[in-house]
């Protein structure tokens, strides 16, 4: 008796691998043309497009080895999702439906990353509640098997064999009690995600960095070759710099984020106030670095 079942993900597979590589080619070129371009507005506004590129190619690239580990497995107690890191349990005893995916065409989904050939999200029904999506076919071919408490919608490449068999083991009943359970990557669970104090903190700190760089790009043009990093009391330039060397506060940021922020980070599962005072720190010098960058500039503007 057949317990394992595969799906067909080939078409999933390729679109998925092209969106990563259009991309990916896409982050690559933001950067080449960035670089090969005096420094302006322009060149921040292309590396934020090239991170968000990139940052997409590596979902997608997450994706699609959640698709390649993707199957099912059934016995007479339970039909279990696998699909990557996250497995879904789903007893036999709790079934109460079987359906079609045709005759459910009420569902709301919420946002997510699908493409053809990968369906994988949550939708809500009026009519059958909340519904998981595990398939690679389009919704009028998928086989939803709801429980009391929620409903799974799946696509196995040999539905006709599939649905006697899930029938057969339904009516044979199940040898022994077995949770309805889901489980999934353990980062999901981290409890930073809830956290709104060390995510103020976080992304305070990134937003203050992310938005110098931009003033820097965008004020470098106009700078003069030489400007003062340092002056006395009367205004007396102590410190003469090349323009360039303004990107020195850039850089000491990123410094700050990454010792900061990863000392935050280390200490926030031992002691979660010295993280917070850490990472307060961080967004102190931050600020001091925004300071600093605007007392450049405005001596340049006199």
């Amino acid at each position: 008796m057949q317990n394992t079942w595969e799906l067909d993900i080939r078409q999933g597979w390729i679109i998925g691998l092209a969106l990563a590589a259009i991309s990916l080619a896409v982050a690559v070129g933001l950067v080449v043309l960035a670089a090969l371009n005096p420094v302006t507005l322009l060149t921040f506004l292309l590396g934020v497009v090239a991170f968000v590129a990139l940052a997409f190619t590596v979902v997608v690239i997450y994706q699609l080895w959640g698709l390649v580990n993707a199957y099912y497995e059934m016995d007479r107690n339970a039909l279990v999702i696998y699909w990557g890191g996250t497995r879904h349990q789903i007893p036999m005893a709790s079934v109460r439906e079987v359906l079609p995916g045709a005759e459910i065409a009420d569902v709301r989904m919420r946002p997510g990353l699908r493409w053809p050939g990968y369906f994988v999200g949550y939708g809500e029904s009026e009519n059958h509640g909340g519904i998981l999506y595990f398939a690679t076919r389009p919704r009028a071919e998928h086989v939803v098997v709801r429980t009391a408490g929620m409903a799974y919608a799946i696509s196995p490449r040999e539905t006709e064999s599939f649905l006697p068999a899930l029938r057969e083991r339904l009516e044979m009943g199940p040898t022994q009690e077995i949770a309805e359970e889901s489980e999934h990557p353990a980062f999901l669970d981290w409890v930073i995600w809830r956290d709104r104090l060390a995510l103020g903190l976080l992304l305070g700190s990134s937003a203050l960095l992310l938005l110098l760089v931009g003033l820097l790009c965008c004020r470098y043009p106009t700078l003069p070759a030489q400007v003062a990093l340092r002056v006395t009391q009367d205004g007396a330039a102590l410190l003469m710099a090349e323009a360039s060397r303004i990107f020195y506060f850039a850089t000491l940021g990123v410094i700050f984020l990454l010792l900061n922020g990863g000392l935050g980070l280390l200490l926030y599962h031992r002691d979660r106030t010295a993280a917070y005072f850490v990472w307060s720190g961080l967004l102190i010098l931050q600020s001091g670095l925004w300071g600093a960058v605007l007392t450049v500039l405005s001596r340049t503007a006199k």
